[in-house]
């Protein structure tokens, strides 16, 4: 019995210890999706961008993301169908969080696989080829894999982007580029310069007094473009 009741204690104690991280999680480590100042590499920035694009703020997004297992590669597909469903990021995670693969997900919102290969007219070749191939000979029944939608969704937000068509970002992604570098080359990668100007701001201010007070904050990146990628 008392070990029976150690174990239980030890087990809870784990739960705990895994939950607490979990949820700080979203208030920290993923502050670069809702700021530019946060931005590192070139993955947090597709992210960024795609937060921006489609409009989501920090309340919106914030408390689903304990509840994504794989935030940076389910992310973009929860606010890809809450766009084309017309529901909220919540109402998507929730199916997910029932067990539910993507497939089965784009199912019960009622969005078509059609809109995973908009504007990929032809075989876009390896590693969507075979995907492409068994869309078009049953676009109603073929059933895709995890994996493969959440490709197609990030060639579909990155050829917004990077102002590409999805076509040309598929096949990029064949040779080798994923599209997360692609949108960063295409965008000039900003969060560099923005890195760079903050730390000569800094400098300003230290050598001159406060003169330097209207820093970089215009150049936090492409959010004020963003709108002009959205249709």
């Amino acid at each position: 019995m008392h070990a029976r009741k150690a174990l239980f204690v030890v087990a809870f104690l784990a739960l705990v210890m895994c939950l607490v991280p979990t949820r700080a999680l979203a208030g920290s480590s993923f502050d670069f999706l809702f700021s530019m100042d946060h931005v590192s590499n070139d993955n947090q920035y597709f992210l960024n961008v795609a937060v921006s694009n489609y409009g989501y703020d920090r309340v919106a997004l914030e408390p689903v993301l304990p509840r994504l297992t794989y935030v940076e590669a389910d992310l973009p597909v929860v606010m890809f169908l809450a766009h084309e469903c017309g529901r909220p990021p919540a109402a998507i995670v929730d199916l997910r969080a029932r067990g539910m693969s993507w497939s089965m997900v784009f199912s019960r919102v009622g969005v078509p696989y059609d809109t995973l290969f908009y504007r990929i007219d032809q075989d876009p070749g390896p590693p969507y080829g075979h995907a492409w191939g068994y869309w078009r000979k049953n676009p109603r029944g073929v059933r895709l894999s995890d994996s493969d939608i959440r490709g197609l969704v990030q060639v579909q937000i990155g050829a917004r982007a990077a102002r590409m068509r999805p076509y040309e970002m598929a096949r990029a992604r064949g040779q080798g580029r994923p599209v997360y570098v692609v949108v960063a080359e295409e965008k000039g990668r900003p969060y560099h310069r923005g890195k760079h100007d903050r730390e000569s701001h800094g400098q300003k201010e230290h050598g001159h007094g406060p003169h330097g007070n209207h820093g970089p904050h215009g150049n936090h990146g492409p959010h004020g473009d963003q709108g002009e990628d959205e249709d």
